[in-house]
C-alpha cells in the first residue's frame, strides 16, 4: 500500500519561498489518534485533537531526527525527502496510527507533514516500526510555467 502524504499549508508556502534549508532540524512523532489540520502553524495547533504516544516500548516522545535531509527548489517545483526513520520495540509491541514531521528548528516547531497509517500499525516486542518514504520524496510539488 503506497503512504499517504499530508503536507501543511505553511509547508507548501516555506519550501516554494526557499526558507527551508536542509540544515533546518526536522523530527518526527508518533500518534495513536490525530486530526489533521493543513492550517496549523505551530506543532502545538497540530496536535490540538491528537494523542502522541508516551515515551514507552522503544519509542521517546520528540526524540527521532530525520537524516539525511534533502530540500530542493526551483522555479516551479520543490521536494522534500530523508532517509527511512523506524523505531525498535522493546518491552511490548509499539502501535501507532499517524506521524507528524515537523521542524524543530523554528518558532512553534511548525508542522511539515502528517501521515495517517490507514489502520493502527502495530511492530511486535523485538522488531522494527518503519516509516519507508515514496522513492520520489517525502513530498513532491511542480507548478505549471503557464497556465491556459
Amino acid at each position: 500500500m503506497a503512504i499517504q502524504i499530508y503536507p501543511y499549508d505553511i509547508t507548501l508556502q516555506r519550501f516554494f519561498s526557499g526558507v527551508n534549508q536542509p540544515s533546518s532540524l526536522y523530527r518526527v512523532n508518533l500518534y495513536s489518534t490525530f486530526v489533521f489540520n493543513g492550517d496549523a502553524t505551530t506543532k502545538a495547533a497540530a496536535e490540538v485533537g491528537c494523542t502522541q504516544l508516551p515515551t514507552a516500548l522503544g519509542y521517546v516522545q520528540n526524540a527521532q531526527l530525520l537524516t539525511g535531509v534533502v530540500v530542493n527548489q526551483d522555479g516551479n517545483g520543490c521536494m522534500f525527502d530523508a532517509n527511512d526513520v523506524s523505531w525498535l520495540a522493546t518491552g511490548g509491541n509499539l502501535a501507532a496510527a499517524w506521524a507528524l514531521v515537523f521542524n524543530d528548528s523554528t518558532t512553534g516547531d511548525e508542522p511539515v507533514v502528517a501521515i495517517p497509517f490507514g489502520t493502527t500499525k502495530i511492530a511486535p516486542d523485538t522488531t522494527n516500526f518503519p516509516i519507508i518514504w515514496p522513492n520520489g520524496g517525502i513530498i513532491q510539488v511542480t507548478t505549471p510555467n503557464s497556465f491556459p
